[in-house]
């Protein structure tokens, strides 16, 4: 039955930054993303749909403590939503000082998410530069003194963006924030927007189960003294070796056991894949983990091989965005134009809208037909798979802003690029 009304919305306060971070999708080559804020007016029309959500979250590429309205538009959410609804937005904390930690408590948040990606001091605390975690730790000591003696139980989070130039630091960082005290600690995969973001990502996109076959494989190939790109070569030789034989008939056989389980294989996937590297970042997190049981903190991790089976959050919660111009689409994936990296290619995603609050109200939107559709469709998991497939990426469907485009599979929504589905990426 469809839901009349989402259940959690995102809303884009601003797409202004006191920060320019490299990791950035806003500065990306490729990105379309436009400087406003979402405007009060805009804001109220969605007063309507607020009293059946469980969830609202204030942020979007911008920050938002930027917003000048932003205590007036947290006061006006909480008249109108349940009690027990929260209130959030994930931040940069530079802005943030005790009175209006204070003000933003009473006005009727429930919690806020300090961006913090290392305990070391980079780059510069101010108009550019990265986030520096002297001003983290400020901030978290404002927002502590500010709900003392609050009775609602206002909590203080951290998101930290998981790379290689940072992993190592993460029992560190859940140490810290067992002491301080923080609430919880959302890890999340970096999304790659360029060749150098990409050669920092952990994660794998391969699935556990892919994972599992190949490195059956793998090693049988090891105690055969060959390699199973040693097969893909020997398929192009014309005078085939006794090893070349051997290789190919491993290979096949890799191939045949993938078919008997259902799985796709995009072996040149699964050979560039650091195995060494994946195993030491199981091993961090696993550390973090039991860190993080030990001294009560609630720890989101993240898997480091993509998810068996596909897996929409925003599907699944009945979540719809709002930009800071009034545009509703439909995830994270498809809120801006932008480039992210597809399998060593550049794939240009442009936004899904599926209408805008100055023209119709929010709940009028999420019910009109073609937002339906696609939600149902989205649902179904029945589009293509481009992560595992080998003639992959195909970027007409994200690149495509026609009505009839359509992935290899029929399929008409392009999620098939999407890596938040895979389980990489996770959010407030």
């Amino acid at each position: 039955m469809n839901n009349p009304y989402p259940e959690k919305i995102y809303v884009e306060l601003t797409t202004r930054c006191n920060l320019r971070c490299r990791m950035c999708v806003k500065y990306a080559a490729g990105s379309g993303i436009e400087e406003g804020d979402l405007s009060i007016s805009a804001f109220r029309s969605m007063m309507s749909t607020l009293p059946h959500i469980h969830e609202l979250v204030l942020n979007g590429i911008g920050e938002p403590l930027l917003h000048p309205g932003l205590e007036e538009i947290i006061a006006m959410a909480r008249s109108a939503m349940s009690p027990k609804a929260t209130i959030g937005f994930q931040t940069n904390g530079l802005l943030l000082n005790t009175s209006r930690a204070d003000d933003l408590i009473k006005a009727g948040l429930t919690t806020v998410c300090l961006s913090l990606d290392s305990m070391k001091i980079i780059g510069r605390e101010g108009n550019g530069g990265e986030h520096a975690f002297p001003r983290v730790v400020e901030a978290v000591h404002c927002l502590n003194h500010a709900r003392q003696g609050v009775s609602s139980a206002f909590q203080i989070g951290i998101e930290m963006v998981l790379s290689r130039e940072n992993i190592d630091e993460l029992p560190d960082i859940v140490r810290w924030a067992v002491d301080m005290p923080i609430d919880y600690l959302i890890c999340t995969h970096l999304l790659p927007y360029d060749k150098q973001s990409e050669a920092l990502t952990l994660f794998n996109p391969n699935s556990e189960d892919a994972v599992r076959i190949f490195k059956k494989y793998y090693n049988l190939a090891a105690e055969q003294d060959i390699t199973l790109d040693e097969g893909l070569k020997a398929y192009h030789k014309f005078f085939k070796t006794e090893k070349d034989w051997q290789a190919i008939q491993l290979l096949t056989a890799v191939k045949q056991e993938f078919d008997a389980q259902g799985i796709r294989l995009n072996l040149a996937s699964l050979l560039a894949t650091d195995q060494q590297m994946s195993e030491h970042t199981a091993q961090i997190l696993e550390k973090a983990h039991i860190l993080a049981e030990a001294g009560g903190l609630n720890l989101i991790l993240p898997p480091v091989k993509a998810l068996n089976n596909r897996s929409c959050r925003f599907i699944d919660e009945k979540a719809t965005f709002v930009a800071a111009n009034g545009d509703v689409v439909p995830c994270h994936f498809l809120w801006h134009a932008y480039t992210c990296r597809v399998l060593g290619d550049d794939i240009q995603v442009r936004p899904r809208v599926f209408g805008n609050l100055s023209r119709n109200t929010l709940a009028t939107i999420w019910q009109n037909e073609e937002y339906r559709r696609f939600r149902d469709e989205a649902g179904q998991y029945s589009y293509a798979p481009c992560w595992s497939c080998t003639q992959g990426p195909c970027p007409t469907l994200v690149n495509d802003s026609g009505d009839f485009a359509n992935d290899c599979f029929g399929s008409r929504v392009p999620c098939g690029h999407c890596q938040w589905n895979l389980g990489g990426i996770r959010c407030l």
